[in-house]
């Protein structure tokens, strides 16, 4: 009788189902960062093989990460410095019949314009800098190895307002289901952006290109590429 109460829990805790380990481990992840936990509800865990691709490799994913940040502060930087030259050629450059009002006006927004040029020129050179390691890391990877678990889950939960709402999450776990390598919200903004860096670099990386920040004073130059 002893032998069979030793044995049976046993073979209860062995038989669990890799979607039952998966399940709770990302039950005990989700408990740490959902805002309102006790709104869980898990409805769907399927369970994969994961390979040592870069979207699985935590390193690249990370990489990814701060190539996007870099991304969207080019495209911000690029952004503002349209506007400050936009504004400067609605007040006019400066003629023999300008008043010298007018004249700062433009002067201020086309140095605005410069001073973002810069900033976005610096995004891009760190962005094509992150986009070149990252290809390296890439290329590196055995893709043919077995890493542990692809795990897509879906639950309910309710949002910081009390709405209720449907969460899918890809997570990357180790073989033994002990530790959660990676964790991606496949519906937020932020890693849509990682994931959207990450294909643009296993596509080809083309190098973002280096603006002269003297352009801001050739009229010809502003034309062509704010206008045309």
């Amino acid at each position: 009788m002893l032998l069979l109460v030793v044995f049976v829990p046993f073979v209860f805790i062995s038989c669990k189902s890799k979607e039952d380990k998966a399940a709770e481990l990302i039950k005990t992840e989700l408990s740490k960062t959902l805002y309102n936990f006790d709104s869980y509800q898990p409805i769907e865990t399927i369970v994969k093989e994961a390979k040592n691709t870069a979207y699985n490799d935590s390193l690249c994913w990370a990489k990814a990460a701060v190539l996007a940040v870099g991304m969207e502060q080019y495209i911000e930087k690029t952004h503002e410095a349209t506007q400050s030259v936009e504004r400067a050629q609605i007040w006019g450059a400066p003629t023999y019949y300008s008043s010298s009002y007018s004249d700062r006006k433009f002067y201020k927004y086309m140095e605005e314009g410069r001073n973002m040029m810069i900033e976005a020129n610096i995004a891009a050179m760190v962005c094509n800098g992150i986009a070149d390691s990252l290809n390296a890391m890439i290329q590196s990877l055995d893709t043919t190895i077995v890493i542990g678990w692809e795990v897509i889950h879906s639950f309910r939960c309710k949002t910081r307002g009390g709405d209720p709402e449907i969460a899918h999450y890809r997570y990357v776990t180790d073989k033994k289901f002990k530790k959660v390598l990676l964790q991606e919200d496949t519906e937020s903004k932020s890693d849509k952006h990682i994931r959207e860096a990450m294909q643009m670099v296993i596509d080809g990386w083309n190098n973002i290109e280096i603006i002269d920040i003297y352009f801001c004073y050739r009229e010809t130059i502003i034309d062509h590429i704010f206008v045309a």
